[in-house]
């Protein structure tokens, strides 16, 4: 190798030397910059407006008995928008009613079980077992039956507000409660009777 071709070499290497040392570094690159900050956005903003979303204690009570299965598919829409707006952390409490009640969910949403409970919207005007058995459809008992559920939660803690949807065509009193309502009318009559004398 003769000595003019080294040197030749020799020069390249320290042209190329010098031509990394003069590029910036990576760091004060404005695209690396861009890239940083566009990174953190797409993550901050969600995990930002995350924490100012507020949770609540979500309620859908729908009312099974007979006079509400021809609204059977405004049911199932009414069911796909509510669990539309659920958010991870809400708290969850579903039920059905008729002359009894069965509260189907009382629990914490996840996002994972969304597409479950889409699917259980097929079955909203279901009636589940023991319900329906008797005449009537008994607001009063649903109502009651929420509460307990709504203490429950707030008893372990939980006081976050109450966002409730409750579905009836219409409260008929029960047989039970036919009962209660005579005999609170027997009793009111001699009240009655007796002031009067």
């Amino acid at each position: 190798m003769s000595l003019s071709h080294r040197n030749h070499s020799k020069d390249n290497y320290n042209s190329s030397f010098e031509q990394t040392q003069k590029e910036p570094p990576l760091w004060k690159s404005p695209l690396i910059w861009l890239c940083g900050i566009a990174g953190a956005l797409i993550i901050g903003i969600p995990l930002l407006m995350d924490g100012f979303t507020h949770r609540v204690i979500s309620v859908l009570m729908i009312d099974v008995s007979l006079s509400n299965l021809p609204y059977k598919a405004s049911l199932e829409a009414l069911c796909h928008q509510y669990i539309e707006y659920l958010v991870e952390g809400d708290t969850n409490i579903q039920g059905k009613f008729a002359d009894k009640v069965a509260i189907l969910s009382n629990q914490e949403f996840q996002e994972r079980d969304r597409l479950l409970l889409q699917n259980q919207c097929k079955q909203i005007a279901l009636q589940p077992p023991g319900i329906g058995k008797a005449q009537g459809t008994s607001l009063i008992d649903a109502l009651t039956r929420l509460e307990t559920e709504i203490q429950h939660q707030q008893s372990q803690g939980n006081n976050q507000s109450v966002a409730a949807v409750i579905v009836i065509q219409s409260a008929e009193l029960v047989n039970h409660q036919q009962k209660i309502l005579l005999s609170l009318n027997q009793k009111l009559q001699v009240l009655s009777r007796k002031e009067a004398l």
